[in-house]
């Protein structure tokens, strides 16, 4: 950093602890200190580095609040402006306003577990139904009153409360669920990664199968952390 001219901003500098679940060192790390300069790093619990919320437990949950922030203020400004907007440029508003915070960074924090996962789906799903769902037949459900309508009508049940069915606009507009991205960015990272070698940190995680005629990785113990996720993926080409 010398040689570059570079200096790092201390009182922007923070540290965070990170420890296995199962061992219980917090006494020890207690009385720990971490000094630039003669100037003492602040432990924190979370940070933010990259427009990715980290936690001390990696479990990305401040993340994913702040995810579901960002992505339900794009949907109130979606509703908005869509009728603004000419209805063949509402795909790219979506990719533009909604998936572009929804896939950031994905091959990092999306291996969370299906409940967290699930969240972000509901999104996205009340995401699609507003900007392309039939929002005329959506208004007329509430148009008329349940007194003018006819008898065997106005008892309103489950069927008038259903909501639209997503997955035919997920098709027609061919936009990809939030698993499905996870996906599709853990196979392009993997790739990249094994064709350049670079970052040759994450490279020397994954390990090669010896068999000559076989490009399958050798799977690491399970878990949800990329490396994991990643190396199954890829795996599937071959079969």
């Amino acid at each position: 950093m010398i040689l570059n001219k570079l200096h790092i901003n201390q009182s922007k500098c923070y540290y965070i602890h990170f420890k296995p679940k199962t061992k219980n060192n917090s006494e020890n790390i207690r009385d720990f200190k971490l000094f630039i300069n003669s100037q003492e790093i602040k432990k924190v619990a979370e940070t933010k580095f990259l427009g990715v919320f980290i936690d001390q437990d990696l479990n990305w949950d401040k993340h994913i609040l702040e995810c579901k922030r960002k992505l339900n203020y794009a949907i109130a400004t979606l509703s908005r402006i869509k009728k603004c907007i000419p209805e063949g440029l509402h795909p790219s508003l979506y990719h533009t306003l909604f998936e572009s915070h929804l896939a950031y960074c994905i091959s990092v924090w999306g291996g969370i577990s299906d409940a967290k996962i699930s969240e972000l789906f509901i999104i996205q799903k009340k995401c699609i139904r507003v900007l392309f769902g039939d929002y005329n037949a959506y208004v007329n459900k509430f148009k008329t009153c349940c007194r003018t309508r006819p008898i065997h009508d106005q008892i309103l049940g489950e069927e008038f409360y259903r909501k639209e069915h997503t997955k035919p606009l997920f098709k027609k507009y061919k936009i990809l669920t939030v698993k499905n991205l996870y996906t599709y960015h853990c196979f392009m990272d993997i790739f990249k990664i094994i064709k350049f070698q670079s970052p040759i940190s994450i490279h020397s995680l994954f390990k090669f199968s010896k068999r000559a005629t076989s490009s399958a990785l050798i799977t690491p113990s399970p878990s949800r952390h990329f490396v994991y996720q990643s190396a199954i993926l890829w795996n599937t080409i071959d079969e």
